[in-house]
């Protein structure tokens, strides 16, 4: 937990970094609130910014910033945090009055326009692949927090009361704000699952592969695969998909799930061959690995971290390459560029 003490040095260190230039603090603070944000023991730190960056805006702006980021008197930030917090103590009711709030705030704040459409992007590779995937022609402008964060936590609240119908649109909203996570993906297709709509799905995973960023995402659109394949009763693509699955995450749950497709086999799992697989992936028509615009973009920038001898960003992007492929030479690339980095950060401290 980050004492009093040390809040006040980091707001002292953050303020010492300010230029007097009103566009570059705001961006600068801006990811200063992001990244503290993130943290479990941040959330002190992330509202005394937010704060901060409102105090140094010119008045007009100052008041068009606190009626964006402000329910009444609270920062948006403080009521999630309060939500989050009575959703892991299972006081759902609680907590779904405050996300309704929130999101009802988003919605009716952060609309999209002929002009403009606002974004969540965590880090310069999703917001880069987003421009791969979907090639923008709206200006992007920066949401102030994590709305895919903030709306998925009121659809998880409707889930667990049962009203998953409801869920559905609310979750199509977080994705908009930032297609490239995965997450409120994930979401939507345990809300399809429960609902039986095996068709959409199917078309969830096929979506969220793409986005995939990690082999634990990789690993949990394959075991969703399997999942999809049990429910269809195709059962030995089920195996394929399980196993693939444990390739790239052992997930404890994966044995029981093929424990129960052997079970309605009736006989014993005999693991796949590799052809087995392959022929499983081409029924669904579904990629083995990465998607190919994904790939392409964190290895394009890789390369120019490198290049630019930027090591915590190659660092960064190699790390996302070697989990994805397990490729060698990228590991001992990642290796080199983490030296330079620890060299770095020893001369600077």
């Amino acid at each position: 937990m980050i004492t009093e003490t040390e809040k006040d040095q980091i707001l002292t260190a953050v303020e010492a970094q300010l230029t007097g230039d009103l566009k570059k603090d705001m961006l600068f603070l801006q990811e200063q609130v992001t990244l503290y944000a993130r943290r479990e023991d941040g959330a002190e730190v992330a509202a005394a910014l937010t704060d901060l960056a409102i105090s140094k805006m010119p008045q007009e702006q100052n008041s068009y910033l606190k009626k964006m980021i402000y329910i009444g008197e609270r920062r948006l930030d403080v009521v999630y945090q309060e939500a989050l917090l009575l959703s892991r103590n299972h006081q759902t009711a609680k907590s779904l009055t405050l996300t309704k709030q929130i999101y009802q705030h988003i919605k009716e704040n952060f609309k999209e326009t002929e002009k403009d459409r606002f974004f969540s992007f965590r880090n310069l590779l999703e917001s880069n692949l987003y421009y791969q995937l979907y090639h923008p022609t709206k200006n992007l402008l920066k949401a102030p927090f994590d709305f895919p964060m903030y709306i998925g936590l009121h659809a998880y609240n409707l889930i667990e009361v049962r009203r998953v119908e409801e869920a559905i649109p609310v979750l199509h909203d977080a994705i908009r704000f930032n297609p490239v996570n995965p997450d409120p993906r994930f979401e939507l297709a345990e809300a399809y699952k429960l609902l039986k709509a095996n068709a959409r799905l199917l078309e969830t995973i096929k979506e969220t592969i793409p986005v995939s960023m990690s082999a634990y995402a990789l690993a949990r659109c394959y075991a969703n695969m399997g999942y999809y394949c049990t429910e269809i009763k195709a059962y030995d693509h089920a195996v394929c998909f399980y196993f693939e699955s444990m390739i790239f995450h052992n997930h404890p749950a994966i044995p029981g799930e093929l424990h129960h497709v052997s079970e309605l086999m009736g006989h014993r799992i005999v693991p796949p061959t590799r052809e087995d697989v392959i022929k499983a992936f081409e029924a669904y028509q579904l990629p083995i690995g990465a998607g190919e615009e994904l790939m392409h973009t964190v290895t394009t920038m890789s390369n120019q971290a490198v290049e630019n001898h930027n090591w915590s960003e190659a660092v960064f992007y190699l790390h996302v390459i070697h989990e994805l492929t397990n490729d060698p030479a990228a590991k001992s690339l990642l290796d080199r560029c983490q030296a330079h980095l620890d060299e770095q950060n020893q001369s600077e401290g």
